[in-house]
């Protein structure tokens, strides 16, 4: 089972009780319906919110449920401390968020989705604060402007210092690469802090939530790539039009092109300790599962064998195992090294 992270099941314990507050004598079937979870999900909330309340910890500070609902399986609420009424932003962290929303609309404005949702999220605050609401900048694009085209047509060479762009002038020329179909010029640094310069044919650009990626025809490695946005330096529109690429199949019938990418975005399974799931809620691209012992199974995908081999040694006495075995010997031999450098006067050429 993947574990959930923290943040959003310690947003859902916030938002139970005022729900059952709500929706008094609500199965838990209900809930769990309402807040997308099963209904074991709900049960455990339940059991850490009976537990919880005003410091003290005595029986009458702690958040209390009626025990004849629960046993028919229903919530009602017979002791909420508070928490039966939603939280509520202060003044501050209204504004804050309010002035963020607008900065994340003139990134995102060429999105008309997303667009219509942040102008309306954004409306919404702006009446609750009233007039203690900041005025809006009048002057601001309600889309970022992309920057000129290359005097010159054709495929750039390495982009010069004064080339980079900043994160909004940056979407704004992938967006016109997608919509116009044009090949894209990156300045890319990998996982690994590897800088390179490419030309890329775009395909689609998503987001897991906290994190925008390209994912692109790569004419250097002749294969479909993904490429995060924050490690974009800069990037270019060109004039040349992109090109639809047919992945070659393999005689096995799968697809090449992934094949050459499962050798450079190889996968590793890791046991942590309980310590450890700190790691599977910093990597998104990470399948995680709790042992009966309370250890932590998570299969992660990594850039490449040197980007999982950081990865392991970072674990440190969170790390229980490793697969595959050359990882592990890889990983060994590594920090064996580094201990050898450090004996040596703490000079890794030595």
């Amino acid at each position: 089972m993947a574990r959930t992270p923290a943040a959003a099941r310690l947003v859902r314990l916030l938002a139970l009780p005022a729900w059952v507050a709500q929706n008094d004598g609500a199965t838990i079937a209900e809930a769990a319906a309402h807040f997308e979870v099963d209904e074991d999900t709900i049960r455990r909330d339940v059991g850490t919110l009976w537990l919880s309340g005003l410091p003290g910890g005595l029986h009458d500070d702690l958040v209390d449920f009626s025990a004849t609902a629960w046993e028919v399986g229903r919530l009602s609420l017979s002791q909420a401390h508070g928490l039966d009424r939603p939280v509520r932003l202060s003044h501050e962290e209204a504004v804050s968020l309010l002035l963020s929303l607008r900065v994340l609309r003139g990134v995102l404005g060429a999105d008309a989705g997303a667009a219509t949702a942040l102008g309306g999220a954004e409306r919404a605050l702006a009446s609750l604060l009233g007039p203690a609401a900041p005025p809006p900048d009048d002057n601001a694009p309600d889309t970022p402007e992309a920057p000129n085209e290359p005097d010159s047509p054709g495929e750039p060479g390495p982009a010069g210092p004064d080339s980079e762009a900043d994160p909004t002038t940056i979407l704004a020329q992938v967006r016109r690469a997608l919509d116009e179909g044009r090949r894209l010029h990156l300045s890319y640094v990998s996982a690994t802090d590897v800088p390179s310069e490419r030309n890329v044919d775009p395909i689609a650009l998503h987001s897991d939530g906290s994190t925008l990626t390209l994912t692109a025809w790569c004419l250097t490695a002749r294969a479909e790539r993904s490429f995060r946005l924050d490690r974009i330096l800069a990037a270019s529109a060109l004039d040349t039009p992109g090109a639809t690429h047919r992945r070659r199949r393999s005689p096995q019938g799968r697809d090449a092109g992934h094949d050459r990418g499962a050798i450079e975005a190889p996968t590793a399974e890791l046991i942590l300790e309980p310590s450890g799931r700190w790691l599977i809620e910093q990597l998104p691209r990470t399948r995680a599962e709790i042992l009966d012992d309370g250890a932590i199974r998570a299969v992660v995908e990594g850039r490449d064998w040197d980007w999982l081999r950081g990865l392991v040694l970072s674990t440190g006495r969170h790390l229980r195992s490793v697969a595959p075995a050359h990882l592990a010997r890889s990983a060994s031999e590594a920090a064996l090294a580094a201990l050898d450098a450090y004996a040596d006067g703490g000079n890794p050429s030595a």
